[in-house]
C-alpha cells in the first residue's frame, strides 16, 4: 500500500483519474467554506494545479463535472468487501482509503443514479453513493491524522452503470430504478426453475441469440489469433463484437452468453496461449475487455473520434485561429472520451485526411497540443527524431 507522494502527485492523481476537476483543501481537513461548484475542467490550468503542489488536501469533485468520475465510498471494510466480491472486476480499479473502509472510484458511461446514502438491509448507513455535487478527498491528511492512501493503485476503470450488481448486504441508490442485481435475480429465478425440469434445454435457449449471431458474423473467425502474442488484442476484438450484439438484440448479454463467446474463442485460440495461463485467466481478461470496451467491432476508433469532434463546440487554442488545429484538439479530447483512462494514438496520416491537412502538419500541432498542455505524452512515452511511430497521448487537464 503506497502513500501518495507531494511532489509527484498531481501527475498521478491525473494518471489514475483521467480527467477531472480537482479541489484544494487545508491539510487534515475535508472542505471549508470556500465555494467550489462552479469549477469546471477548463479551470484546470497549470498555475491552478500547481497550487495543489503544496501542503494541502487534493479534492476531486464528482459526477458530470468530472466526465462521470464517481466514488462509492464505504464506512467498513465488510460490505466493500461484498461490494468487490459481487464485482470482482473492480477490485481492478482506483481504490482510495483513509481512517476506515474504502473509496472505489469508476467513471459511468452512461446516465447514473443522483448522490445519496448507501444502506444495508437493515436500513443502516453503510456508505455513499457520491456523484454530482459532491467530492471525495484522495490525497493529503485526514482529519484523524493518518494520510490518504491508495488501496488499489490502479487507473479508474469506466463502466456502464447498470453493469454494476448490487449484492443483498448493499441496498440501492435510492435514485435508482430497476438494478443489475434485481434482474438478475429475476433471470435467475426463470432459470432455476425450469432447470429443475430440463437443464439442457435451459443451457441452450439461454445462448441461442448469441449463437446464432457469432454464426451469422462469423465474429470469432475474425478476431481469433493466428500467432503467438495476440490474445489481449483478440479478445478485445471478441469484446468489441459483443458490444455489436448489445446494440443488435437491445440490452446487455448475460453472464451465460458472455461465457458461450468466450469458450467460443477457446477453440482456435487454445494452441497460442502463453504457457503457465489457464482458461480462468483468459476468461478474467475477456470480461476486463468487455467492461472497457467502447466501439463495436465495426465502428472505427479515429472516424468516430472525428465524427464527434466536429459534432461538439471546438475548444479554443490560444494563439491559433485555425478551425483544423482546434479541431485536432477535439479529436484528442474524444479520443480520450473513447479510450477511458488509456492512452491514445493519433495516426497523424489517416487524420490528416479526414481533417484536410498534410500529416507534417498534423504532426507539428500535436506537439504544439503537447506544448500547451492540451494533451501530454503517456507514461513511458518518449519522442525521439526517427521513431518510426507517433507515441501515445494522455489529454492533459487543460483540455476544455
Amino acid at each position: 500500500m503506497s502513500t501518495v507522494l507531494k511532489s509527484q502527485r498531481i501527475a498521478r492523481i491525473h494518471e489514475l483519474l483521467g480527467p477531472a476537476v480537482l479541489l484544494h483543501w487545508p491539510s487534515g481537513a475535508k472542505g471549508d467554506r470556500r465555494k467550489w461548484k462552479h469549477l469546471q475542467l477548463s479551470d484546470m490550468s497549470d498555475d491552478y494545479l500547481a497550487k495543489l503542489e503544496i501542503n494541502c488536501n487534493v479534492g476531486v469533485a464528482l459526477g458530470k463535472v468530472s466526465d462521470g468520475l464517481v466514488t462509492i465510498d464505504f464506512d467498513q471494510d465488510e460490505p466493500a468487501d461484498c461490494f468487490l466480491e459481487a464485482n470482482p472486476l473492480l477490485a481492478n480499479t482506483l481504490r482510495t482509503r483513509a481512517r476506515r473502509g474504502c473509496n472505489i472510484w469508476i467513471r459511468c458511461t452512461d446516465d447514473f443514479p443522483a448522490s445519496c446514502k448507501l444502506r444495508n438491509s437493515a436500513g443502516q448507513e453503510i456508505g455513499e453513493w457520491r456523484a454530482d455535487g459532491c467530492q471525495t478527498i484522495i490525497s493529503g491528511m485526514h482529519p484523524d491524522g493518518m494520510l490518504y492512501q491508495f488501496v488499489a493503485e490502479k487507473p479508474v476503470i469506466a463502466v456502464r452503470y447498470d453493469a454494476i450488481i448490487w449484492p443483498a448486504a448493499v441496498l440501492l441508490p435510492t435514485d435508482a430504478t430497476e438494478s443489475q442485481r434485481v434482474r438478475g435475480v429475476r433471470e435467475n429465478e426463470v432459470v432455476g426453475a425450469v432447470a429443475c425440469a430440463d437443464e439442457a434445454v435451459v443451457l441452450d435457449n439461454g445462448c441461442a441469440e448469441i449463437k446464432a449471431f457469432l454464426a451469422r458474423n462469423d465474429i470469432v473467425a475474425q478476431v481469433a489469433p493466428t500467432k503467438e502474442h495476440q490474445n489481449n488484442s483478440s479478445l478485445f476484438k471478441l469484446a468489441r463484437g459483443l458490444l455489436s450484439y448489445e446494440t443488435e438484440i437491445g440490452r446487455p448479454p448475460i453472464d451465460e452468453e458472455l461465457e458461450f463467446a468466450f469458450d467460443q474463442w477457446c477453440e482456435p485460440a487454445h494452441s497460442f496461449w502463453r504457457p503457465g495461463l489457464t482458461r480462468d485467466d483468459y476468461y478474467a481478461e475477456f470480461l476486463m475487455a468487455y467492461s472497457y470496451a467502447r466501439l463495436s467491432l465495426n465502428e472505427n476508433l479515429i472516424e468516430s473520434a472525428v465524427a464527434r469532434a466536429k459534432a461538439a463546440p471546438l475548444p479554443e487554442i490560444n494563439g491559433f485561429k485555425s478551425e483544423h488545429a482546434r479541431l485536432l484538439a477535439a479529436i484528442c479530447r474524444e479520443l480520450q472520451k473513447i479510450m477511458g483512462g488509456s492512452p491514445f494514438f493519433v495516426p497523424t496520416r489517416t487524420v490528416g485526411e479526414l481533417i484536410g491537412a498534410h500529416w507534417t502538419t498534423v504532426a507539428n500541432w500535436l506537439r504544439v497540443l503537447e506544448w500547451r498542455g492540451i494533451i501530454r505524452l503517456a507514461p513511458g512515452e518518449v519522442r525521439k527524431r526517427g521513431m518510426p511511430r507517433s507515441p501515445r497521448y494522455r489529454c492533459g487537464p487543460r483540455m476544455t
